[in-house]
C-alpha cells in the first residue's frame, strides 16, 4: 500500500454549513423528542399539567421548531467557522492530509475536480 498526502487548501463554507446545520437539526430533533418524553412522564407521575406537563403538552411544537431553531444556528456558526478555517488554512499554507490507498482499483486521479 502506498501513502498519498494531499494539501487541503480550502473548504466550501455553504456546503460546510448545511452539514453543520443538519447534524445540529438532528440533534435538535433528539433534544426535543428526549424533554417530551421526559416532560409526560413527569406530568403523568404527578398528575398535574405543570412545567414538565406544559413541556409535554408543547411537546409537537418542540419537536417541530427545536430541530428548525438548531439548523438554523448550525448553518450560521458552520459558515462562520469554515471562513475561518479557510482564513488560517491561507496563512498558514493549508492542512497536509495523509491518505492510504487501499485499493488498486482507486482511481486517485479523480481526487479534488469538480463533479
Amino acid at each position: 500500500m502506498t501513502n498519498l498526502k494531499l494539501k487541503l487548501k480550502k473548504i466550501d463554507p455553504v456546503k460546510a454549513g448545511v452539514i453543520y446545520g443538519a447534524l445540529a437539526g438532528l440533534l435538535g430533533f433528539i433534544f426535543a423528542a428526549f424533554f417530551t418524553l421526559l416532560g409526560s412522564i413527569f406530568g403523568a407521575a404527578t398528575g398535574e399539567m405543570g412545567a414538565f406537563g406544559m413541556m409535554a403538552g408543547s411537546g409537537v411544537l418542540m419537536m417541530i421548531f427545536a430541530p428548525i431553531f438548531y439548523f438554523v444556528i448550525g448553518f450560521i456558526v458552520g459558515i462562520l467557522s469554515t471562513l475561518l478555517l479557510n482564513f488560517i488554512l491561507k496563512k498558514t499554507d493549508g492542512l497536509i492530509i495523509d491518505f492510504d490507498k487501499v485499493s488498486e482499483s482507486e482511481d486517485i486521479s479523480m481526487i479534488g475536480r469538480n463533479s
